[in-house]
């Protein structure tokens, strides 16, 4: 069986926004980051499923790239949650010392998690 168009795609994408929120939801220190940071999946969802609109291709052909874009970004903070939740506590530190090593991590993982379903996808 074919996985590229299953609809298993659709527990990996749940899979997916529980790891989002495992991950985000800790490292975040007050109830505004926090809803910020939940606002993230269904913006990401809105945005493939504009696309998949758009450009007539089944929304089950997709979702590898909506579960890269959703599951990059907790990977790209692993590691760093207590620095950075102590760095989004201070709201007195400017925007640019804010970003740390998750910055570098959170960029690298977004790159090669979207190259790799971009790549599933479109073979």
């Amino acid at each position: 069986m074919a996985l590229q168009n299953s609809p298993l795609w659709w527990l990996f994408s749940a899979v997916c926004v529980a790891v989002w929120f495992g991950v985000m939801l800790p490292a975040m220190p007050t109830r505004n980051h926090k809803i910020f940071v939940s606002l993230g999946p269904p913006a990401i969802f809105a945005a493939v499923a504009a696309y998949c609109a758009e450009s007539g291709d089944a929304f089950t052909e997709i979702l590898p790239v909506y579960c890269s874009l959703v599951l990059a970004v907790p990977v790209g903070i692993l590691g760093h949650r207590k620095a950075l939740r102590t760095i989004l506590s201070d709201p007195d530190i400017p925007y640019e010392e804010a970003s740390g090593p998750w910055t570098l991590q959170a960029s690298v993982a977004l790159a090669v998690f979207f190259g790799l379903s971009l790549f599933y996808v479109t073979r």
